[in-house]
């Protein structure tokens, strides 16, 4: 696996800051929640648990007891961190101590203070000024990065640009454009670095280890019966996943996910519309939902309406399955067939056709639309009660299917 992959598998997670802001009341009862225009932690005052901040303007000049946790388009922490830092922003700066790790992402970012331990950082530009020190190792990805300050242990980055100046006590490993070191720059161990261009190092820097270049991927690249071992092993891994999520909700709910199922067939243009005004909707309302909640207050409802949207886009494709695989049956004579059964025929076919390049995603998507549309038009009409039902979807005419265990 590439430096690169290595740098964004470890950032990915920072996507989540949002979602974590958002669980804070259920998850840290005790946490300070708090949100607005404008957050500030005046200096001289001291928050005794975690803090979550979501504003435009969030500004932390006294002391966090627990971790800070925050998202803004302007991000500043020049009081006292006790714990860990998670923040995603425009523009963030941290100029004051951190006693635990900071994972940091956004537009430009900036680390002048002392860091206790870990700096993992995704951002478009990344300066980590001759003050700070980083107790740990320096993880970075994005456009442009500076390293100026102190690294106690490894440095690991994927960017375009990559310029030390400061020092690195053990390793370097680096998947860039162009490196340079600059004069007084010192890596205690090895420097390792993927480029197409050789590193310009100055001859005042330092590398008191190995010196070696790659080409732009530390791996080589996989063999194509690899890669067909590894598209099979993918294949595995999401029929079970899939499988088990339909069996969650299948066995619970059986007499509804039939109904849901038969849905897909018997009332495909509702289906069809639904699906679509979901799948497109609710994003475009929840991101309005947002931008006005960090004002007004109530933006975690829209964090809850995507959670949601990702729950009923997996489970709609577990229905449209269900149907392929009931459909399936019927056609071969055999109507009786056992639910499970056919959830798991549907699954396979579905996802071996996936397999197939451009028609494969165009299948995926039509069963993720036309399973959520039913899925919907199933929610309505079980709330709307018996007479919706009674106006519902008659599925195609054929034996009972046999009951799921009590």
């Amino acid at each position: 696996m590439s430096t690169r992959r290595r740098v964004i598998r470890a950032l990915r997670w920072l996507a989540l800051a949002p979602a974590l802001l958002a669980l804070a009341p259920a998850g840290a009862q005790a946490a300070d929640l708090r949100q607005g225009p404008e957050v500030t932690i005046p200096a001289g005052t001291t928050v005794d648990d975690d803090l979550y901040a979501g504003a435009g303007t969030v500004s932390v000049d006294g002391t966090i007891a627990g971790s800070l946790i925050a998202a803004g388009g302007t991000v500043t922490i020049s009081g006292t961190v006790e714990r860990d830092v998670l923040v995603t922003g425009g523009t963030v700066t941290i100029t004051g101590p951190v006693h635990g790790s900071a994972r940091i992402m956004g537009g430009t970012l900036r680390v002048s203070g002392p860091v206790s331990e870990d700096v993992v950082a995704l951002g478009g530009n990344v300066d980590v000024a001759p003050d700070a020190t980083i107790g740990r190792d320096l993880v970075i990805g994005g456009g442009t990065a500076t390293v100026a300050g102190k690294v106690g242990r490894d440095v690991t980055a994927g960017v375009g640009t990559l310029d030390l100046r400061g020092s690195v006590e053990r390793n370097v490993k680096a998947e860039v454009t162009n490196l340079s070191l600059a004069s007084g720059a010192t890596v205690g161990g090895n420097l390792e670095y993927a480029s197409a261009n050789a590193a310009r190092i100055d001859p005042g820097a330092t590398v008191a280890g190995t010196v070696k270049q790659s080409p732009p991927n530390f791996t080589r690249q996989p063999t194509p019966a690899e890669r067909a071992a590894d598209t099979f092993v993918g294949w595995i891994r999401l029929v079970v996943g899939l499988f088990v999520l339909g069996l969650l909700v299948l066995l619970p709910f059986g007499a509804f996910s039939r109904r849901a199922s038969d849905a897909v067939g018997g009332a495909p243009v509702a289906s069809l519309a639904l699906g679509l005004v979901m799948l497109f909707g609710v994003p475009i309302v929840a991101l309005a939902v947002f931008i006005i909640g960090l004002l007004v207050g109530g933006w975690p409802l829209s964090l809850a309406a995507l959670a949601l949207l990702a729950i009923g886009t997996a489970v709609g494709y577990v229905l449209s399955a269900l149907f392929v695989g009931r459909t399936g049956f019927r056609l071969v004579r055999q109507p009786e067939a056992h639910p499970v059964l056919a959830l798991l025929v549907g699954l396979l076919v579905l996802t071996l056709v996936g397999l197939i390049p451009f028609l494969g995603g165009l299948v995926a998507l039509a069963a993720v639309v036309f399973g959520l549309g039913a899925l919907t038009l199933t929610l309505y009409r079980s709330w709307r009660g018996p007479t919706a039902a009674a106006a519902g979807v008659q599925p195609a005419p054929a034996a009972p299917d046999r009951p799921l265990p009590a």
